[in-house]
């Protein structure tokens, strides 16, 4: 994970019980759906919300690569920093990559990445608008 963000953001949440094992310990499914927080939040905060892009633009991200590595488990109650890089937008990819650490001492729990598509309502392949871009990137409509 050495690219170089053209974004990024952090968000946080808490490992509910219904998470975890009998262990206590994060079921590492879930480590998917707080990589799915993060973007979301990142996008959000963006400018381009899940929702305006797919109902507004025709724009779908569907998951054509995942990858997570765990570093070390996730608990019941611990509070989890989810840092999330946009490292790629361009043509019909958007990557993200995630760090998630433990709040309490900032200890690594995971590492990942997904990669998407970008979609029309059709299903197939369309290149990301220049307006769409700049605002996944925070650039000007007319740069990068």
């Amino acid at each position: 994970m050495s690219r170089d963000a053209l974004a990024s953001g952090r968000t946080s949440t808490r490992v509910r019980y219904p998470e975890t094992d009998r262990m206590g310990v994060a079921h590492h499914s879930h480590f998917l759906v707080w990589f799915e927080l993060g973007r979301t939040e990142l996008m959000r905060a963006s400018g381009c919300s899940y929702r305006d892009l797919e109902d507004r633009e025709g724009i779908f991200f569907p998951v054509v690569e995942v990858q997570a590595r765990y570093r070390a488990p996730a608990r019941y109650d611990d509070v989890l920093d989810i840092t999330t890089r946009m490292v790629l937008a361009s043509g019909v990819r958007v990557r993200f990559e995630y760090t998630v650490v433990r709040a309490e001492d900032g200890s690594p729990v995971a590492t990942g990445f997904t990669e998407h598509a970008s979609v029309g309502r059709s299903g197939k392949p369309i290149r990301l608008p220049a307006s769409v871009l700049a605002r996944l990137t925070g650039a000007s409509a007319g740069g990068r």
